[in-house]
């Protein structure tokens, strides 16, 4: 028995005429007739009784037609699963995000877009830091992550796609003497204690941060070291140091905090999809191929970069 074999059955079975049933299934009458013979002698009973005026079915076809539909309507079910698992319509993807990305401009967007278009594959989303996530994804505990710039992601293993990138800014408690200038040399931070990234954590930001200061001429002198960039933000905002931040850091809002474009370096970060090469989800792939189609808007946008103060209510 085959699924045509159960196929011309139920039409025969539905029509109870065997033209009719050719014409509805688009086949001519003779091999119709056939293969309805076939069943029944497969079976060892008659399904139908033919006379001039059709067939009609016997209690066995009258049995054996809700079982046809049903193994025909799970054969569908079947094939159409597959196949929206195989575009990736179905699924899960497990997302990393560092604490400052919903910040930013892009990944708000690309989740936003990609739960529009594909509602039915389920996003885990885990706030990680760098190390973290690089660590998740290479133990296949990861399928995607969004990170900043660093030395970690220079791993054969990982593929990696910028998608958007953003000014630095100095960012300092609103009383701070260099925050009456409308902007900052870098070496105007020479002597200011610095809220910075935790080593540990792999930050692309802090090893930007220390880049960029040795540059200039001179090694920051760390105060505090977070493990989150809204921590960093809150730390400055009472006084207790100056820092290095994403302009899309000033959606925070925190009071007290004023931030300052650096007059002597172009300084930018940027904001990376990161995954493994060899990961063969469907999901991710449609992901990719979204930012990829986002990418000319967001690889440049530039989250405010002039500086603001955010003052007390």
């Amino acid at each position: 028995m085959d699924l045509r074999h159960l196929r011309y059955f139920v039409a025969v079975a539905e029509e109870r005429h065997f033209t009719r049933a050719a014409q509805r299934l688009h086949v001519s009458q003779p091999p119709l007739s056939q293969q309805i013979q076939a069943l029944e002698t497969e079976l060892g009973v008659p399904l139908f009784t033919r006379g001039r005026g059709g067939v009609q079915r016997t209690a066995a076809g009258d049995a054996l037609l809700p079982l046809a539909r049903s193994i025909l309507d799970a054969v569908e079910h079947a094939v159409a699963q597959t196949r929206q698992v195989g575009r990736g319509e179905t699924g899960r993807l497990a997302v990393g995000f560092a604490g400052s990305m919903p910040f930013t401009d892009v990944m708000p967007r690309l989740l936003r877009d990609f739960r529009a278009a594909w509602p039915q594959v389920a996003l885990d989303l885990r706030e990680q830091p760098s190390q973290s996530q690089i660590d998740d994804l290479l133990a296949h505990r990861l399928n995607l992550g969004f990170i900043r710039t660093t030395q970690l992601m220079h791993d054969p293993r990982l593929s990696t796609l910028v998608v958007q990138r953003e000014p630095l800014l100095a960012a300092l408690h609103a009383d701070h003497p260099l925050a009456a200038r409308a902007s900052l040399r870098l070496n105007d931070l020479r002597d200011q204690p610095f809220v910075i990234y935790s080593a540990s954590l792999g930050a692309g930001l802090r090893e930007q941060t220390l880049a960029l200061c040795a540059q200039a001429g001179f090694s920051p002198h760390i105060a505090q070291e977070v493990h989150e960039m809204p921590t960093l933000i809150g730390l400055i905002s009472a006084g207790l140091g100056v820092g290095i931040v994403a302009a899309s850091m000033q959606r925070a809002q925190l009071p007290w905090v004023a931030y300052r474009p650096l007059a002597d370096v172009q300084a930018s970060t940027e904001v990376l999809l990161v995954w493994r090469r060899d990961d063969p989800q469907p999901p991710l792939r449609n992901f990719i191929a979204q930012a990829k189609a986002l990418l000319p808007q967001a690889a440049s946008a530039p989250a405010n970069p002039g500086g603001t103060d955010a003052a007390s209510p």
